[in-house]
């Protein structure tokens, strides 16, 4: 597991909302405006032609993962070597239906976001 401290801002909200020292509505507020880094297994064009997100299948859900910093991708970039930055509120809008999120796999400092759970951020968070 990739044990680092925290890296960014964002990170330390996360750290805090998961001790429970900070509401969950709070870090997601900061979350959805925040930029994560997507592992894809090609070069991506400008026209987004050639994007290949690094999936999870957790439980028979295919899961987009994404990173809070660079620090967190370790082994993945492995398996899909080009990094993209993307605002989340774009990321969470693009995730097809029935697929979930996976944020900085493989860590302490991470959490899943189900289907279900996609669509009530873009509803609570996204206008």
């Amino acid at each position: 597991m990739n044990e680092l401290p925290p890296q960014t801002p964002l990170e330390i909200l996360l750290g805090k909302a998961m001790a429970g020292e900070l509401p969950i509505k709070a870090f997601m507020q900061a979350f959805v405006a925040s930029e994560v880094v997507l592992l894809t297994g090609s070069l991506v064009t400008p026209d987004g032609t050639g994007f290949d997100p690094l999936l999870f299948d957790k439980q028979g859900t295919l899961h987009v993962a994404v990173f809070t910093d660079p620090a967190r991708v370790g082994v993945h970039a492995q398996q899909a070597p080009h990094q993209l930055r993307w605002p989340m509120i774009d990321v969470l809008h693009r995730v097809p239906a029935g697929y979930g999120v996976v944020v900085n796999p493989g860590t302490s400092l991470g959490f899943e976001i189900s289907p279900g759970g996609v669509g009530e951020i873009l509803r609570d968070f996204a206008g």
